[in-house]
């Protein structure tokens, strides 16, 4: 993925993002307080720059439906 504006991401980079946080918290075991900072970090890394917040939001919204984290990333 090249570094570049974050003014538009894909679907198709938005589906990566959710998959690699997803997995990430459940490898990592990481409780809900830490999401928010580990998503942001976690978009950074792939594009660059400050993740856009409609990103993070739209990642977390994800996350928090759920009462408590999978026990493994199968079916997420």
């Amino acid at each position: 993925m090249s570094k570049r504006s974050a003014n538009f991401i894909s679907a198709f980079e938005f589906d990566v993002f959710r998959e690699a946080f997803r997995r990430s918290v459940v490898e990592g075991c990481l409780p809900p307080q830490e999401w928010e900072r580990h998503a942001s970090d976690l978009v950074r890394s792939f594009i660059g720059v400050e993740a856009p917040a409609e990103v993070l939001a739209a990642l977390l919204d994800v996350r928090e439906k759920e009462k408590s984290p999978p026990t493994s990333a199968d079916g997420l």
